[in-house]
């Protein structure tokens, strides 16, 4: 009987032990905070406000714009910045949703902004959400 209760206590033993390993390997894998961004780099495609207007992009898509911050308003998630891009087809206004702790943009600096598209807001402006903002001047 002992020896049952022991190899019993020994399986559970393994058995708790390989969980625990298990949970780690996931954890593990996890991408980091840099790689996220370096992902979207790659597969944001630069976008034409016209294209986006017209509908040609779809909600979801990652997407990079560069323009100059033209205005600056907080909101729930921190800061949403309204990007101004000129264009071959004139100029296109961007809702940016600004959530990153010590982002120093301020208006007037020139950006690059690699997001997720989400469609438009209440007045029809394009908005990117989850965006990597870069200070380019």
């Amino acid at each position: 009987m002992k020896k049952y209760l022991a190899i019993f206590g020994l399986a559970a033993l393994i058995g708790c032990a390989a969980d625990t390993s298990a949970t780690d390997n996931e954890e593990d894998e996890q991408p980091s905070e840099q790689e996220l961004e370096e992902q979207l780099r790659e597969d944001a495609v630069p976008v034409e406000f016209a294209s986006v207007n017209a509908g040609e992009v779809e909600a979801g898509e990652k997407i990079f714009i560069q323009g100059a911050v033209s205005a600056e308003e907080p909101s729930e998630e921190g800061t949403e910045l309204t990007v101004t891009t000129k264009e071959e087809s004139g100029y296109g206004t961007y809702a940016v949703e600004n959530d990153e702790d010590g982002a120093e943009v301020m208006v007037e600096d020139v950006v690059e902004v690699y997001g997720t598209y989400q469609g438009t807001d209440e007045e029809g402006t394009p908005v990117i959400e989850e965006a990597i903002i870069e200070i380019v001047k």
